[in-house]
């Protein structure tokens, strides 16, 4: 099926008693593995399957009575698996956990013919129900049929999509980015990336997901979004998985979304390949923005093979990728301002960009015995590049860039019986990133923003490093038992996160307020009447700055995490027709020490996290006896990891180990431009910013509720009509609680203070307290057809409206008034209010002899379109004298404007040449944005691609743009 519905540089360690305090498990976490030993102890034992899928169904004679004891068979046809079931007194029968891929179904019983069903696809997560009705031996010998599983899933009450193999290497990916694919389901909000940058994914308007590989956690949790640890390429991919609600309580860890992809595997055939891509620059349009067409190169190389290790007994897979590229971003910033800048012609040539990645991974495959299966897998990805960040940055910014992942993982299955199973998975992840200046740094260098002009300067912030290294051990047990199907686990996860973070030090000209003296200064003006040394008649001072940031100290540190995790679920058949699902999760973080030794006492721990019970329920009903209809339901509540950087940078930015400063221009104690802070000087009085952890955090969550009526309107064509809501409670936000009584009040109402005056604790600036409260809700209404394969047309397509709003993005960003985050409420920057998505593979399958020859063509498209993201509106400098440059105008809200719409359309054609039996020859053209249409770089909202200061003569000029039109062309050889 092709749409499912379901649903060089070596890095130094650090050596500190932090690092060796938080690397040692402290005794008192034995109370958090209690749950988990009394679980197993109990053997209480949940339906959803991470990796595999079922097949369960209802036996009866041709009265239409049950068939007990009837003996029932299912075997792989790709490597002969076999598994054997019994029918129960009702005539029912389950097989819990099978592999995706094709199967044979057989029934034997006493006096009836024998059954026989081939055809049988399952894609990961799919629960089929297939009822058999034997006829009577004396009529029939055997009865054979061959048929799909019906495309309307009536076991899960998820929501999402499955994307099988043939759409995996069907339908265009110039990118080669395989999560782009994720986006096609309901749901989903968020636009494809253009390269292997993660792509974006809003799941009730906020970014939250979590990622697996085969069944097992590969989620990157340092940054402010999860992220997926490991990449992998189309070739590598068996079929993947995206669920955005309603899934059980296997999944967690996320108030968002579920990813999982499964990897390839070997069968009893050798079977293989090899592709190579070609990208010519001359095919490809000018980049949008660009003056001029820029010089490209792009290229791909892969190969796999798999195979037979022991007939029937083990079986290979191995892949690899290669792809070296080079795609200069456009500089934006305008012909008038480069020359009133005083730019050269390389300032504001096409910044480099360039990625050259090997991507080889391997996967065996072993059938111990009759009862044990087990696989190993390892993958790697490499890829050095320059990263110009273009836009309105000029090129000499640019940073070397190294990344580096290795993923190992393993999983043993045991049928302990037929109606008692168990899954043993276990991995290791780590991924290392360095990023160096390409040119020599300035000691005395520093970044240079001027807001919506252009951002020059020297380029400290690139030394910086990171390595996240995860280990994680996870059992589940499944048990099925009358009318029940009972599943149990528990997951211990350890992270390791050591970090140095490059010291930042920012000049920010965000322009001057009118004054009696004076005139507004535009951004622009401010920074060129402060290079002059021009007075300011406002102040009879020389014109300055708006603000400098600078940090001094040791940015280096080591912290562990430890995750612990268990569920309990029950699949209750009331009656062939109505499913129950009742679960329960629990989840638990333990936090490191952060500095015992920082001076302000929130800022030496953060209380860890536990008993957060996370109960789940749905449930799956067809009302016609037709099984053409289902109608699905769910609720639940799903608890959140916060971003793990949000620890380190709070455990560094403490006051004593980095030293972060927050500098008014205007301050009597600022440097004169383009000097930076002297610590060293007796005179010096500038007081540092820290960050603090509230005594009371505890973990966000989010609440999910569906309903779905999915209904099969013709064969192999279903039309889905779904209502999701999110809401997400006690997300993270930046407050600062060392500001002292305000001095006036905004025509708004909110309070102004005294800028760095009147601090009630004299040591520090502002004491940023990171503490829940946040909230979010959102509404989506999705209607999705799909066509499995039929007459050689199979699509699926999505419209979407929804709407999403908070008061802030949930994982620790800074409010506007920091005494009432009421002024913060408005659209989310995942707020979208309408999206249609489409995808479509079309193989002409004529019998009329003069068009026989279209035969072995195949025509794939992708489409995305949304309405737009929003808009925050920025005054350009800080209103309330918070020493946060976030400040609106007065009457304007939190993203009160929409950003441009989006259109864009993939497109693939093949011509699939048979060499021989078993030996395909296809040669392949396909293009990302087909129409060369100008799209915004929107991702998480459309500030950041648009002039968004207010009252700007060019406000909501596009500043950062999508890909253009680009076209490659290439041959796969596959056997």
């Amino acid at each position: 099926m092709f749409f499912a519905p379901f649903h060089r540089k070596k890095h130094r360690q650090k050596h500190c008693p932090l690092a060796a305090k938080s690397a040692t498990l402290d005794l008192n976490l034995m109370k958090y593995l209690f749950p988990f030993l009394l679980l197993l102890a109990s053997a209480a034992f949940a339906q959803t399957n991470a990796t595999d899928a079922t097949i369960d169904g209802y036996v009866t004679d041709p009265a239409g009575g049950a068939v007990p004891n009837a003996k029932v068979t299912v075997q792989a046809l790709q490597t002969n698996l076999k598994q054997e079931a019994q029918t129960n007194e009702a005539g029912y029968y389950r097989f819990p956990l099978l592999q995706i891929g094709s199967y044979r179904l057989q029934v034997e019983a006493t006096s009836f013919a024998l059954y026989s069903r081939e055809g049988l696809t399952l894609t990961v997560g799919r629960h089929a129900r297939i009822n058999v009705a034997l006829q009577l031996a004396s009529t029939s010998e055997k009865i054979e049929v061959s048929a799909e599983v019906p495309i309307v899933d009536i076991g899960t009450n998820g929501t999402g999509e499955t994307v099988n193999a043939n759409a995996v290497r069907g339908l265009p990916i110039p990118s080669r980015n395989i999560y782009n694919l994720h986006l096609i389901g309901p749901g989903i909000k968020g636009q494809p990336s253009s390269n292997f940058a993660t792509t974006f994914f809003f799941t009730g308007g906020q970014n939250r997901t979590s990622w697996s590989v085969d069944g097992i956690d590969t989620t990157q949790r340092r940054f402010t979004r999860q992220i997926r640890m490991g990449v992998l390429t189309p070739e590598g991919v068996q079929e993947m998985q995206v669920l955005s609600g309603g899934y059980s309580a296997e999944f967690g860890r996320a108030a968002g979304s579920v990813i999982s992809l499964i990897t390839r595997s070997g069968t009893n055939d050798f079977h293989g390949g090899g592709m190579y891509l070609y990208r010519p620059n001359s095919w490809s349009a000018r980049p949008p923005l660009a003056a001029s067409r820029v010089d490209q190169s792009w290229w791909l190389g892969a190969l796999n093979l798999g195979g037979p290790i022991v007939r029937d007994r083990a079986w290979f897979f191995l892949n690899n990728e290669y792809n070296p590229y080079e795609e200069p971003s456009p500089v934006t910033i305008t012909p008038a301002n480069a020359t009133a800048l005083g730019l050269s012609a390389s300032d504001t040539a096409p910044s480099p960009y360039a990625e050259k990645y090997h991507n080889p991974s391997a996967k065996v495959n072993f059938q111990i015995n009759s009862r044990n299966t087990a696989f190993l897998r390892y993958g790697r990805f490499a890829n050095n590049q320059p990263i110009g960040r273009a836009g309105l940055t000029i090129p000499s910014r640019t940073t070397d860039y190294e990344d580096r992942q290795n993923t190992g993982a393993g999983q043993w299955t045991s049928i302990l019986s037929p109606q008692f199973l168990s899954e043993t998975r276990f991995s290791l992840n780590r991924r290392t990133e360095i990023r160096q200046p390409v040119n020599a740094p300035n000691a005395n260098g520093a970044f240079i923003n001027i807001q919506g002009v252009a951002n020059i300067g020297a380029n400290p912030l690139s030394g910086s490093s990171g390595t996240e290294s995860a280990g994680t051990l996870n059992q589940s047990f499944t048990y099925t038992m009358g009318r029940h199907t009972l599943k149990a686990g528990l997951e211990y996860q350890t992270v390791l996160l050591d970090v140095t973070n490059a010291l930042n030090r920012t000049f920010t000209f965000n322009g001057l307020a009118a004054s009696g003296a004076r005139p507004a200064v535009t951004p622009l003006n401010q920074y060129l009447l402060t290079v002059q040394g021009a007075i300011d008649p406002a102040t009879n001072r020389p014109y300055t700055y708006t603000q400098l940031q600078q940090q001094i100290g040791d940015p280096s540190i080591a912290l562990r995490f430890h995750f612990f995790n268990w569920f309990v679920q029950d699949e209750f058949r009331i009656s062939p027709r109505l499913m129950l699902n009742f679960g329960l999760r629990q989840d638990t973080l333990h936090f490191p020490s952060l500095d015992p030794e920082a001076p302000y006492p929130l800022s030496r721990e953060l209380n860890s996290s536990a008993l957060n019970f996370a109960p789940r329920f749905g449930f799956s009903y067809q009302p016609f006896r037709d099984m053409r209809t289902v109608i699905r339901g769910s609720y639940g509540i799903f608890f959140d990891t916060p971003p793990l950087n949000l620890l380190s940078d709070g455990a560094l930015n403490n006051g004593r180990r980095v030293i972060t400063y927050a500098v008014p221009g205007t301050n009597a104690q600022a440097p004169r431009f383009p000097n930076l802070l002297d610590v060293d000087n007796p005179a010096f009085a500038t007081r540092p910013s820290i960050t603090a952890f509230t005594p009371d955090y505890r973990l966000m969550y989010g609440q999910n509720a569906n309903l779905i009526l999915e209904r099969e309107i013709l064969p192999n064509l279903s039309l889905a009509l779904q209502y999701s809501f999110w809401g997400h409670r006690r997300g993270l936000s930046r407050r600062d609680i060392n500001l002292g009584e305000p001095v006036r009040f905004l025509s708004d109402g909110r309070p102004v203070f005294r800028g760095t005056a009147g601090r009630p604790d004299t040591r520090f600036a502002a004491i940023n307290l990171i503490e829940p409260g946040g909230t979010s809700n959102y509404h989506g209404l999705d209607i999705t057809l799909r066509q499995r394969f039929r007459s050689g047309l199979q699509f699926s397509t999505t419209w979407s409206w929804s709407h999403a709003i908070g008061d802030s993005d949930l994982t620790g960003s800074a409010y506007s008034n920091p005494v009432d985050r009421r002024f913060d409420r408005g659209n989310l920057n995942g707020d979208l209010r309408h999206s249609v998505n489409f995808a479509l593979l079309y193989a002409p399958q004529f019998q009329a002899a003069w068009l026989k020859w279209t035969r072995g063509f195949e025509l794939s498209t992708l489409g995305f379109y949304n309405s737009g993201y929003p808009i925050d509106v920025r005054a350009g400098v800080d209103l309330n004298a918070d020493l946060v440059l976030n400040d609106r105008n007065p009457g304007i809200g939190f993203n009160a404007l929409n950003g441009p719409d989006l259109f864009q359309l993939d497109a693939r054609i093949a011509r699939k040449i048979r060499i021989r039996e078993g030996h395909t020859l296809e040669l392949l053209l396909e293009s990302d944005n087909l129409t060369n249409r100008l799209n915004a770089n929107c991702t998480a909202g459309c500030t950041n691609a648009v002039v968004n200061r207010d009252g700007a003569a060019d406000f909501g000029r596009i500043t950062s743009a999508r890909i253009g039109r680009r076209v490659q062309f290439g041959v796969r050889y596959a056997f």
